[in-house]
Order: C-alpha cells, then structure tokens, then sequence
C-alpha cells in the first residue's frame, strides 16, 4: 500500500487596483496552509476602482499558466468605502472565475485604512491572516456582498455557510444560530 502525500503550500498574496497597474506581492511564506504576512501597501484609489487580492502557492505558480492559484477576493469600489476605516475583516477566498473547476477554501484578513479623512479614496493596508483581530470585523462573500455588523450586539458575527445561508456567531457563549440577533 503507498500513501501519497502532498506538502503545504509556499502561499503569498498579490494586492492590485484594477485598471490603475498598482501591484503588491507580500513575501513567500513557506509550508503553510496557515499564513501571516502582516505587511501594510499604500494603495491609491480613485472613485471607481476595486482591489484585488489573488492567493498563489509560490510551489506550483512556475509550472503551468494559471497554476499555483489558491483563491481571490475582489472588493468593488463601493464596498471598499463602507470598509475603509472600520478595523479587520475576513473575507471568503473564492475563484478567479465562476466556471473553473477547482474547489477554493481558506479566507484572508485585511484592513482598509484611508489618509483622507474619510472623503474620496483611501489608502489600503493588506494584513495577513491573523494577529489582532480587535475593533470592528465585517465579512465579506466571494461577490462582494458585505454583512452589516453595525448592528449586532457585541461579541457576534454574522457568517455564510458554503451554500450561502447566513448564520451567526456568538463569541461570548462559542454558539450558532440562524436567526439574527436583536442589537442592544
């Protein structure tokens, strides 16, 4: 009987304003299902530009056209400007497109901080998946739909699960439920 095993993806992240040629890598992290970047890029943005954060594992991006990709969030100009400025969010890795084949699993952690004031356009900080996650969390699905976590009590979340269906999370008891809970 053989067994075969497959290692841990070497993950890094490009970051990019659509249309605008402004990309970021972050550094190789190497067999990792689990990276930490933590690295801030000053990204301009105008009024209707959308930022794109691609996954790839570094192992495989060498070896055939499009290989090595492990996910993508797209975040649309309107919904960097409700982001900006409200603290870290989670958002769902999903495909490159809605037709390829491969599954996509994992989420990447960011945090949009603007230098304007809260006006126009803002600087964007990218963050690897963890650290401190304090401060206001949004989640955002792989169309870039965005919860509303504004109005959930503190110490809850609201969440999709892979068919779509929004469910919350209760940090304070470690407890789901479906229906949303009522603000304080």
């Amino acid at each position: 009987m053989s067994c075969l095993f497959v290692g841990a993806p070497d993950p890094f992240a490009k970051i990019s304003v659509d249309g605008s040629g402004q990309c970021h890598s972050t550094d190789t992290c190497k067999s990792t299902l689990n990276p930490k970047w933590n690295q801030h890029y000053d990204l301009y943005i105008s009024k209707g530009d959308g930022i794109t954060i691609s996954v790839w594992n570094n192992k495989k991006i060498h070896k055939k056209e499009g290989g090595g990709f492990l996910g993508c969030v797209r975040i649309m100009s309107n919904t960097i400007h409700r982001l900006k400025d409200t603290g870290y969010q989670r958002l769902e890795l999903g495909k490159a497109n809605s037709d390829d084949a491969d599954v996509v699993k994992g989420q990447i952690v960011v945090s949009l901080l603007s230098r304007d004031g809260g006006g126009g356009g803002g600087g964007g900080h990218q963050g690897g998946g963890g650290g401190n996650t304090s401060g206001v969390v949004a989640v955002v699905d792989p169309l870039g739909g965005l919860s509303c976590p504004d109005s959930l009590p503190l110490g809850w979340e609201e969440r999709r699960t892979s068919a779509g269906r929004l469910f919350y999370v209760n940090h304070h008891t470690k407890t789901t439920q479906w229906t949303r809970p009522n603000p304080r």
